[in-house]
């Protein structure tokens, strides 16, 4: 039957009519699964009233047919609709139970599911002992059982917490002993981490250290979605208490920064930037492979490049030495890239930009000034204008592209170009004055308010550059009463600026004009009161009574001398520390705290230690080289931990060998008497190794 005979609204008795009519058929099964997609069909599109009438009909079709596919439908049908009714409640009780001990073990993780999610009394009990055997029972229970039964104390936790605290500190004692399978671990501390996410008057979860080291040994037994888990999870629920500790947990999760998958390697490194916090020092391979994984996933999809362009900028924008060092020419954006994908690039080569590559970067940017997109032509301009204002050292070829850029004409491309300029010309006053003249010729090209803005105030600030700044400036105050009011402020301040620096008649007829407008024609309530307030300063400076409140105190005060800009590109702290911890999330795409995205969720901190570094500035970047002379070495503090531990320590070192495991005769011939010969006399190892610490 066709999708579109299923997905059609049913009223209960036709389908309870097919159910009658066929069922003394041969192919009655057959049919009766076709009601029951019906059914579920219906389901999805709301048609809750009609189809809960046909409870008692799909409850004997739950209880007469084995059919693995029919059994879920059934299930999938009570859990949506969860009768209301005890009576209804009880009558599935012995069916869900029943199923619980099937042989079928897809059909006991399904009822499973089904009995754990309903909120009566007696689903909770019974559910609750079918779950308490089946994780406690290592013995003939399947893994996939198992770990079902672990993840549905996530639902039970829901119904009642106090009887999953029962188990809690089985979990808790299942992770310390570290021999259960490994995925079965993996379950256990994902339940841990819900419960406590879900119930805000516990505290955070915690881990001890060998919990935590249990956990990383099985990284390489597990898939990658549990991989991910993991190390989501152990972001902020393990604790470093030393700076070696720190180092020697990078150390254990470096290796899956190359792995294929995007989100292991955007949690693994998740979890290594948190670990960054509680180290003295990065060494600079570290941030090669930091680099380079995050480089590797250049290639995948639009959609995941997009998630990790913006944990790029993230990186980027943290610390004042990025932790990240990127070529410019990984981002440099291709025709075939999504709108979305190119503004991210954008943001991240104007980040790259430093003394060395500023000319690479300021090349791509003009041929992206000229994209047929305007926005992105928009976005490159204005790329270019603030790098001239943060690098001094590139503010005279940035001048030069946006100068190349308005001999094009186009008016969107001169209106962006008019707007940065004023931005340069503020920053580096009397540096780049031989710009002014040639912008009035582009007067009639300038068409939105902030071009219009950006060209009052250059034609203002910088007249004297101009032969007739004046007649420039008329050509925005004649229409004063059409233009908004943002561009009415500027024309009313630049106004009694003219007058203010030389009174003649030229310039009171046009500060008059443009009062008179402001208090005579207009309506708007801010620009009214501005008017009125020059116009009081205007008439006290021109007032002989008042001999302290001249023409020079008025030009002072509104013809002052404006503070240079600067561009800040740095993210606050606090916020910072929030978003390096939500790394691969939704938060990093907005680069917002989550109380700006989410209601009700609480921002993660990072755990006080006597290993954190508070002064994220403060923390080197090191080479290679000086770091393998380093004599810090980590020892476990927990001196009960196993021999299967990853921390391990030999303490012999001094001695020599006193077996040798002798190579098979293939290889053993293959190599010559010389290069085999092993010394063994200390006197002899000493002269050719000299060790004076410990190595692990």
């Amino acid at each position: 039957m066709s999708e579109s005979k299923i997905f059609y609204k049913y009223k209960a008795h036709e389908i309870r009519g097919e159910l009658v009519s066929d069922s003394g058929k041969a192919r009655g099964s057959s049919k009766r699964k076709l009601c029951l997609r019906k059914i579920i069909a219906n389901l999805i599109m709301g048609n809750y009233h009609e189809m809960a009438q046909l409870f008692v009909d799909v409850l004997q079709i739950w209880n007469s047919e084995n059919d693995l596919e029919i059994k879920r439908m059934c299930h999938q049908y009570f859990c949506t609709l969860t009768p209301s009714k005890p009576d209804q409640l009880r009558m599935a009780l012995p069916i869900i139970l029943q199923d619980l001990l099937s042989n079928s073990e897809e059909l006991c993780i399904l009822s499973l599911r089904t009995i754990t999610s309903i909120d009566e009394p007696e689903y909770i009990q019974e559910g609750f002992q079918h779950v308490k055997k089946l994780i406690m029972t290592t013995s003939k229970i399947s893994i996939p059982l198992r770990k079902a039964a672990i993840h549905s104390l996530i639902k039970m936790d829901q119904l009642d917490h106090t009887k999953v605290l029962e188990l809690y500190y089985f979990l808790m004692d299942m992770l310390d002993y570290g021999k259960e399978e490994p995925t079965i671990l993996v379950a256990a501390v994902t339940v841990l981490h819900e419960i406590h996410v879900s119930n805000p008057d516990m505290n955070p979860l915690q881990l001890t250290q060998n919990i935590c080291f249990n956990l990383l040994e099985v990284l390489g037994k597990i898939n990658e979605w549990d991989i991910a888990i993991l190390f989501d999870i152990l972001t902020t629920a393990y604790l470093p208490k030393t700076h070696s500790e720190a180092h020697h947990l990078i150390d254990l999760s470096v290796p899956k920064l190359h792995n294929l998958n995007s989100s292991v390697v955007l949690n693994a490194l998740k979890f290594i930037i948190y670990l960054t916090n509680y180290v003295d020092y990065i060494e600079e391979r570290l941030v090669r492979k930091f680099s380079s994984s995050l480089t590797s996933l250049l290639n995948k999809p639009p959609e995941i490049q997009f998630l990790v362009l913006r944990n790029v900028i993230l990186l980027l924008l943290s610390r004042d030495s990025p932790l990240i060092h990127l070529e410019p020419n990984n981002f440099f954006i291709e025709y075939s890239d999504p709108t979305y994908i190119k503004d991210t690039k954008l943001e991240i080569l104007y980040l790259l930009a430093n003394e060395e590559n500023t000319s690479q970067i300021l090349d791509e940017l003009k041929g992206q000034a000229t994209d047929i997109d305007i926005q992105m032509s928009k976005k490159s301009i204005r790329a270019i204008g603030n790098l001239a204002v943060k690098y001094p050292h590139s503010a005279r070829y940035s001048v030069d592209v946006l100068l190349e850029l308005l001999e094009f004409g186009v008016d969107y491309i001169v209106q962006e170009v008019v707007s940065m300029l004023k931005n340069v010309l503020r920053k580096y006053p009397n540096q780049f004055d031989f710009v002014v003249p040639l912008l009035p010729q582009y007067s009639d090209s300038i068409q939105d308010s902030e071009s219009k803005c950006a060209m009052i105030w250059i034609v203002t600030n910088h007249s004297n550059q101009l032969e007739d700044p004046i007649g420039v400036f008329r050509k925005y105050s004649d229409n004063f009463n059409t233009e908004g009011l943002e561009v009415q402020l500027l024309l009313l301040n630049s106004a009694v600026k003219f007058f203010c620096r030389a009174q003649s008649k030229e310039t009171e007829q046009l500060c008059l004009k443009l009062l008179s407008g402001a208090t005579e024609i207009n309506d708007n309530p801010d620009l009214r009161d501005n008017a009125y307030m020059y116009w009081r300063l205007l008439s006290l400076a021109g007032n002989s009574s008042e001999p302290l409140f001249n023409n020079d105190v008025v030009r002072d005060m509104i013809d002052g001398e404006l503070p240079v800009i600067e561009i800040n590109t740095k993210l606050d702290p606090i916020v910072r520390e929030e978003l390096e911890l939500n790394i691969g999330s939704i938060l990093s795409v907005y680069l917002k705290p989550v109380s700006q995205v989410f209601r009700g969720v609480s921002p993660k901190k990072l755990p006080e230690s006597p290993a954190l570094n508070h002064e994220k500035s403060s923390l080197s970047i090191i080479n290679d080289s000086i770091s393998n002379n380093s004599t810090g070495s980590f020892h476990g503090s927990d001196t009960t931990r196993r021999s299967s531990s990853p921390i391990k320590k030999m303490t012999d070192f001094d001695r020599p060998a006193e077996t040798v495991n002798q190579l098979k005769d293939k290889r053993k011939s293959s190599i010559s008497l010389s290069a085999t010969k092993l010394a063994r006399k200390p006197s002899m190892l000493a002269r050719k190794l000299s060790m004076r610490k410990p190595f692990q």
